[in-house]
């Protein structure tokens, strides 16, 4: 039985995430992963701060009772939302990885964000931020930026190739600051690509987002250096 997560943590559990120093891992196994290490946050183009769902060896995000996969991608697809990333920001070279599956197309990805905000309501809410988002056509980098109270966005990078439904893949975000310039390494598998974006933050709040499908996480990690 799927049991949604609210936030906080229910119950005494026996939790295998861990921290060391500017590292963090976990895995979503019911009973191994504290709540208290993320925070929900919402979009900015939504009145509505999404939840996770427990399962027995991952999380997803929480969508409608009944509603058809169609309907996510559709008049659905707002209640489909849910993110959260890890409650400190982490600093200078980054490396990011998360285990996935999608049941129908897509979409689950990793999120950078520089800085999170709040909304009327005071609930966190995101500004300026990257998207690497995985669907069944492969890889999309979106940037989006905040002027005037509001979000605009764009594509960054894109990266074609199949990606199947009920398959788990291993998908890594590098992000590398040298003398050529901030770098986005994707990594899916075996599979790498990278472009040199100015845009990239040096400090950044890191984690995941499921949407416009039924998404589940696996695990994660991120290190900085």
């Amino acid at each position: 039985m799927r049991r949604p997560w609210c936030g906080v943590c229910v119950g005494l559990v026996v939790c295998s995430a861990a921290w060391c120093g500017d590292a963090y891992t976990c895995r979503f196994v019911a009973g191994q992963w504290q709540a208290a290490d993320w925070t929900l946050v919402k979009s900015p183009r939504l009145d509505r701060l999404g939840e996770w769902v427990q399962e027995a060896e991952s999380i997803c995000n929480q969508t409608p009772a009944g509603a058809a996969a169609a309907d996510l991608r559709g008049k659905s697809e707002p209640e489909a939302y849910s993110s959260m990333v890890v409650a400190r920001p982490f600093e200078g070279n980054l490396s990011v990885r998360t285990t996935f599956s999608f049941d129908d197309q897509m979409a689950p990805l990793i999120v950078l964000a520089p800085e999170l905000g709040k909304d009327a309501k005071e609930r966190p809410e995101y500004r300026e931020l990257f998207e690497i988002v995985a669907y069944n056509k492969g890889i999309n980098v979106w940037h989006h930026t905040w002027a005037d109270g509001k979000q605009s966005y764009k594509k960054a990078a894109y990266w074609s190739f199949e990606l199947k439904p009920a398959t788990r893949y291993v998908l890594e975000v590098q992000v590398n600051h040298s003398t050529q310039g901030p770098m986005l390494v994707v990594k899916l598998d075996d599979r790498e690509m990278g472009y040199l974006d100015a845009a990239l933050p040096t400090k950044c709040y890191v984690g995941i987002t499921g949407c416009e499908g039924l998404n589940h996480f696996y695990d994660f990690s991120v290190r900085s250096e």
